[in-house]
């Protein structure tokens, strides 16, 4: 069980000339939200575990003001309601571990952004909306000088709002498919790491007018333990230098070098 009640009040003059100006407004909500779930161990290292969840959340600050750039606030946002329910197995034996779930969302007033014909993004309330798919993920270290992990998302999205020349399009922000991995290596005091990700393309625009293309980012760093809990690092992000965008639709810089350094206690 989760309630909270949340309080805004708008008021006084607008100092930003691009932001939207709330009207001079008291609002309250009071958000009740229902969770529930179960673990069973089904035989050895085989569990299953489902959720299901009601909830309400209120608009966000930067829903509500943006960050008068990119992104355009939306100060007549409603509340969003999700009732929301999961169900999976889980497989642990010893240092792997394998996970599958199905989940299924939908959305009443879902709160979501999407780009403007002025290329700029702004939250809108979608009257329903459903977000629906598989997750797989898996772990394992089959020696004490390597570990393997990645994570595969497959949704499919749909606006179901009364809306005709939206009814059906998939929600702006919503790729189909969504791979990471990472790769690890420990050879005495080096240590090696690959990332990739994968992004499937997908759609700015409630309209399903403007797409982003497909992305591949690769991420390399290099590690030299100087002392036990000190790790100095080199990495390359984007080693392929692809040419991608963000989820707003602008441009995300090439392949770009970092320094690091960690310290542990």
């Amino acid at each position: 069980l989760d309630y909270r009640h949340q309080r805004d009040r708008f008021s006084g003059r607008n100092p930003f000339a691009f932001s939207p100006q709330a009207p001079d407004s008291l609002t309250r909500r009071d958000l009740l939200g229902l969770r529930t779930g179960i673990r069973v161990d089904l035989m050895g290292p085989l569990m299953l575990k489902a959720n299901l969840a009601r909830s309400r959340r209120g608009p966000s600050f930067f829903e509500l003001f943006g960050d008068r750039g990119s992104v355009v606030g939306n100060t007549n946002l409603a509340s969003e309601t999700a009732q929301t329910w999961d169900a999976g197995l889980r497989l642990q034996a010893g240092p792997t571990s394998l996970e599958v779930a199905y989940f299924d969302q939908r959305f009443d007033d879902l709160i979501q952004f999407a780009q403007t014909s002025q290329a700029t993004s702004r939250p809108e309330n979608i009257g329903k909306a459903r977000v629906w798919g598989l997750e797989v993920s898996g772990a394992t270290s089959p020696t004490t000088w390597i570990s393997l992990s990645g994570n595969y998302t497959h949704q499919d999205s749909e606006d179901q709002s009364d809306i005709p020349h939206l009814l059906g399009n998939t929600l702006p922000g919503r790729p189909r498919h969504m791979l990471n991995t990472q790769v690890g290596i420990y050879i005495r005091q080096l240590d090696v790491a690959h990332d990739y990700a994968f992004e499937a393309g997908n759609f700015l625009d409630q309209a399903n007018r403007r797409e982003l293309r497909s992305r591949h980012i690769h991420t390399i760093t290099i590690g030299y333990h100087v002392w036990e809990s000190v790790l100095p690092g080199l990495g390359v992000r984007n080693l392929t230098d692809a040419r991608v965008n963000d989820t707003w639709g602008y441009p995300l810089p090439g392949r770009s070098w970092f320094v690091s350094l960690t310290k542990s206690w």
